[in-house]
Order: C-alpha cells, then sequence, then structure tokens
C-alpha cells in the first residue's frame, strides 16, 4: 500500500508539472504580446444601429437599476437595450414594459412565445428570431446579463472591429469586490489572469474565441448565416451555448477577435470590459461553476469533438483539462499533511524515482511562485492595486470551489443515462448591482 502512495505521489507532482509548463507556455507568450502593446482606444462617432439583448428570468429587482443606469452611462442613441422576457413571468414584463414606455427610443421588449423558464439559449433565440428575420434589424447585437455594468467604450471596440470581424468578445471582469466577499474575489483573480493573458493569446494565434456569454457582439450577417442554415443562432439543449457558438462561428467560415483595448492610465492599462458582480457564496459559485465545467469539459467535447486547426486542438486540451487537473491541488495538499505528520516518508522511493520526485516538486514550487507573480501583475493591471495578501488569501478558497465544481460536473455526468439528450431549463443565480452605476468601473 505505501508503494502504491508513493507512485501516485509521483505521477500527481509530474502531472502538475506538465500543467504547469502549459501555463508557463501561454504566460511566454502573452509577454511578448503585451510587450508590443495593446491597441488603444479609437474615437469613433458613427456607431451603428447596436441592440445589447438582456434575457430575463425572474429579473424584477434588478432589471430596472441595470437598464437606467446603462442607459445613462451610453451616450450613443444607436445603442438600444432589447429586454427578453416571459409572459409568465409577471414581475419582470411589468418592469420591462414599464422602461419601455419611458424609454420608447431605446427599450425594446420581446416576448418569448413560451412560458419559462426555458434556457437561456432558448430565450435567446426567440430574441434573435423576432429581430433578426425583420428587414429593418439592427446592425449588431451584443449579448448582456441583467447585472452587467456596460462600458459605453466597447460600442466604438464593436463599430471598427465588425468592419472586418463578424464575432467580438471584449474582455470580462469582475468588480471589485473589497476585503468582505472572498468568494466573490476570486472572480476577480480568476478573470484578470485569464482576460489579460490566455484570451489574448487565443486571439493572436487565430485560435477559436469563446464566447464569455456577455460583452459578446455579432453582425447580422453571422447572425442571419445560422437563422437562415439552421433556424435558430445558439445550440439548443446546452448549458454552455455561448461557448459553443464561438467555436461554431470560426468552423462556419466567419473571423473572431478578442478585442483587448487598453488605455494607460496612472493606476495600470484601463482595459475596457464588461464588468460585474459574481456570486458571493460557496453554493452560489459551486453551481454556477458546475455548470461552466460540465458545459465546457463535458457538453461541448461531445458536441463539438476536437475539429480544427493545431492551435483549436490546443486550446480545446487547456480548456478541457481542469477535470483532472482541478483535482490535483486537494490531493497534493492531502500528500502533504500525510508526510508531515510522518505517514509518508518520500525518502523510501526507489533511488531511480526519488530524485525525479525531487526535481518535481521544486519545479512545482518554481511554478506555484511565477503563477502567484503572473496572478499579482494581472490584477494590477485590471484594478491598479498589488493585492499581494488578498490573492494569497483567496486563492485555496478558488482551488476548492473548482474541485468541488469538477466533482459535481462528473457526478452530473456519469449518472446521466442519456447523454446530453435531457431538456436543460434555465439555471441562474442571484445578481448583485453596484450602488452606483456611473462610477463603477473597476
Amino acid at each position: 500500500m505505501g508503494d502504491t502512495i508513493l507512485v501516485v505521489m509521483l505521477v500527481v507532482s509530474l502531472l502538475i508539472n506538465v500543467s504547469s509548463l502549459d501555463d508557463a507556455f501561454i504566460d511566454i507568450i502573452a509577454f511578448g504580446i503585451l510587450r508590443k502593446g495593446l491597441p488603444g482606444l479609437a474615437e469613433r462617432t458613427d456607431i451603428p444601429r447596436i441592440a445589447v439583448f438582456v434575457a430575463n428570468w425572474h429579473e424584477e429587482e434588478v432589471l430596472g437599476k441595470m437598464v437606467e443606469g446603462n442607459l445613462a452611462r451610453i451616450p450613443y442613441p444607436s445603442v438600444s437595450l432589447f429586454l427578453g422576457v416571459y409572459p409568465n413571468d409577471t414581475g419582470t414584463l411589468r418592469v420591462a414594459k414599464e422602461l419601455e414606455a419611458k424609454y420608447p427610443d431605446r427599450v425594446t421588449v420581446i416576448i418569448n412565445t413560451l412560458n419559462g423558464p426555458t434556457s437561456k439559449g432558448q430565450m435567446l433565440n426567440e430574441m434573435f428570431q423576432q429581430v433578426f428575420e425583420r428587414e429593418d434589424c439592427p446592425d449588431i447585437a451584443v449579448l448582456h446579463d441583467s447585472e452587467d455594468v456596460i462600458d459605453p467604450r466597447t460600442f466604438p471596440i464593436y463599430a471598427q472591429y465588425s468592419q472586418d470581424h463578424d464575432f467580438i468578445q471584449v474582455p470580462v471582469f469582475s468588480l471589485s469586490r473589497g476585503k468582505g466577499l472572498p468568494v466573490a474575489s476570486t472572480y476577480m483573480d480568476e478573470f484578470a489572469e485569464r482576460h489579460t493573458r490566455e484570451m489574448i493569446v487565443r486571439n493572436a494565434v487565430g485560435a477559436a474565441i469563446p464566447s464569455a456569454g456577455v460583452g459578446t457582439a455579432m453582425t447580422k450577417k453571422l447572425l442571419k448565416y445560422f437563422l437562415a442554415t439552421r433556424g435558430q443562432v445558439l445550440m439548443s439543449g446546452t448549458v454552455t451555448e455561448d461557448y459553443i457558438l464561438g467555436v461554431e462561428a470560426k468552423r462556419a467560415g466567419f473571423s473572431a477577435a478578442f478585442a483587448a483595448v487598453s488605455a494607460d492610465d496612472a493606476s495600470g492599462l484601463n482595459y475596457v470590459a464588461t464588468r460585474e458582480f459574481f456570486p458571493k457564496t460557496l453554493a452560489a459559485s459551486i453551481k454556477q461553476k458546475t455548470r461552466w465545467v460540465y458545459g465546457i469539459n463535458f457538453e461541448a467535447t461531445h458536441k463539438l469533438g476536437w475539429e480544427g486547426n493545431a492551435w483549436d486542438k490546443y486550446f480545446f486540451v487547456r480548456d478541457r483539462k481542469g477535470i483532472i487537473t482541478n483535482f490535483l491541488p486537494p490531493v497534493s495538499f492531502v500528500f502533504l499533511v500525510l508526510i508531515v505528520l510522518g505517514l509518508i516518508d518520500p525518502s523510501e522511493m526507489p533511488d531511480p524515482i526519488e530524485p525525479v520526485f525531487v526535481a518535481s516538486i521544486y519545479l512545482n514550487l518554481a511554478a506555484l511562485i511565477v503563477r502567484y507573480t503572473i496572478r499579482v501583475v494581472a490584477s494590477h493591471e485590471v484594478y491598479g492595486t498589488y493585492d499581494l495578501i488578498g490573492i494569497a488569501y483567496r486563492w485555496p478558497i478558488g482551488l476548492y470551489i473548482n474541485a468541488a465544481a469538477v466533482f459535481r460536473a462528473w457526478k452530473t455526468y456519469i449518472g446521466e443515462s442519456q447523454f446530453a439528450t435531457k431538456p436543460i431549463v434555465w439555471s441562474k443565480t442571484t445578481h448583485d448591482l453596484p450602488e452606483n452605476f456611473m462610477t463603477a468601473t473597476r
């Protein structure tokens, strides 16, 4: 039994090595890109007709504040909000209709032909059909949620990028949660790292750009293509239809871009991005991430396969490796505790294996320092501060949430008797909004 545990320890350590080298590869490419600098914000006043699509289910508590706050932030009259509601969601329908009456030129209510809840994907497909099957449809549709603080600078970016691209994703970051909400603050660290590093690399090498579900712009050319070829834009019966759509857009021959645009200021890189609050309790966070893990790692793998060029396949591996690698930190922590308690002695490994294990451990320690440094720098670029202590104490919380989410996703996958055929109903979390939309920038 002892020998088996020692072998498992070595395998876990080597797997962490491989994953860490994969992350370092992305860091190196990102460093080279960022050294050259990101494009600045171009001033544009010729904003085309842009429809901001907001799908809703029981959002009567936040919808009014979200719409009025964002309308006050967005100075472009050609940008309007389209609110998708269900006929049986009377609370949200009432609020939406009041907003439409108050802002008839900026707000349009789209009523689903079905009672809710169906799914977010079905709601958006209904909205796409009702709006883009008309001749006088908008030029661009942008996806947002009812908790989003929309950066008005994204609209000139959509206008600029849509000249050469039909699918555009801007960075998404969490609004600062302060020090009292460690669970919600893990999203600050993770999105800052991913959207200032990996997504920029994906764009640079021409890999498929997955939608983040918000801050995603699509031209009417792309939307009309999917409506004409399959009668819907988003793949039905999925929980991460936005992620899948980004891959499908590339496979259909449409050009996609991750529009990382910044303007230097005194506090660091000022990214133009969508910002929002994320779940603040363990239960809500695990529920949300379970949906992400299940959709990306199991559903998307089943429905999309591995088709694509070499970079696409590489990033598929990165997207999907978490179903294994998210278990490794907790397992390695258990081994560390056993070693400290004297229940396992690594020196008992056979001579050919012990030096490999020691070297592997040192490599993992070095990778941990590099990962921490990258996360601190990324957080500074987004929030303007070096949160050395906060990132350190939130990290284990994030590792626990990710491991728990992967465990539940595996449990869901294994428990499915007919995989990916059950109707997917709306899975939502409680939404929070900042007190003042006009000053909510980070």
